[in-house]
């Protein structure tokens, strides 16, 4: 999990940016996982219209005052849905929001690709804004949209179409030297870069930040209510053991010490 790389030009924060590449992703560590499972796609509208008719919650903002998703958009992720909103949504369809580590095993694969689809970028390859002048062309794409980039693991649009929320909070990693005033218990990660793009920024210096974001490894941070339109989620749930599933996880017996 993460990278030994650094930014040794200082390119980041050159342009303005509030952290240097790499500086919250190091330094590369090993995590034994437990089996899981995660969504092959990100929840779509329809998928949190159900959960909202069936619980009463209330609809993302942008819905009103139809109280559904707008005509034609049902298969698109479901986004201006807050960390609260998500985890709400995945324990009432028996889940959970996957945590980073998961989140980034699924996404780069069984030899740590730097991106669901290999090691090489392309615009091509996920509903990812081309300019600035395209910020908003493209739009939200359906779930699925891009099948030939899906991950070792078949898991599809992890970069690409919305953010989307993790477990996790913002903390380091292990021995990690960053030293930031956002690390704590007031930020939740976010994963997978979104359709908007990634600021004003000119010719190939764009096309390298949006690379750099696009990684699989990349972590952002947000506050856990905001609700933003580019933002959404999949879900992930334990595999159980053979075990569990005929006695179920609560009599699972101790196996001594947790590492």
């Amino acid at each position: 999990m993460g990278t030994d790389e650094t930014d040794t030009e200082n390119q980041a924060l050159g342009l303005g940016l509030q952290k240097p590449w790499f500086a919250d992703e190091s330094p590369q560590h090993k995590i034994y996982l437990k089996a899981f499972y995660i969504d092959k796609y990100e929840v779509t509208n329809q998928q949190y219209y159900i959960f909202c008719q069936a619980t009463g919650r209330h609809p993302p903002p942008h819905w009103k005052p139809y109280q559904k998703y707008p005509d034609g958009a049902g298969n698109l992720p479901v986004t201006h849905v807050s960390f609260f909103d998500a985890t709400a949504y995945a324990e009432w369809a028996g889940k959970r929001l996957p945590r980073e580590a998961e989140w980034e095993k699924a996404a780069r694969g069984y030899d740590g690709w730097i991106y669901p689809w290999g090691n090489e970028f392309s615009f091509d390859a996920a509903n990812l804004s081309r300019s600035v002048k395209l910020k908003t062309g493209k739009g939200l794409k359906p779930v699925g949209s891009y099948p030939a980039s899906s991950s070792p693991f078949g898991t599809e649009d992890m970069v690409g179409n919305v953010w989307e929320w993790v477990w996790d909070y913002y903390l380091p990693y292990p021995h990690n030297q960053y030293e930031s005033k956002d690390y704590g218990k007031k930020y939740v990660v976010l994963r997978g870069l979104s359709f908007m793009g990634v600021g004003h920024f000119n010719g190939s210096v764009y096309a390298d930040v949006v690379a750099k974001k696009a990684r699989a490894s990349y972590r952002e941070k947000m506050n856990p209510l905001s609700k933003k339109m580019d933002v959404g989620f999949r879900c992930a749930k334990d595999k159980l053991t053979l075990f569990e599933s005929i006695f179920g996880k609560e009599s699972t017996p101790s196996s001594g010490k947790e590492l």
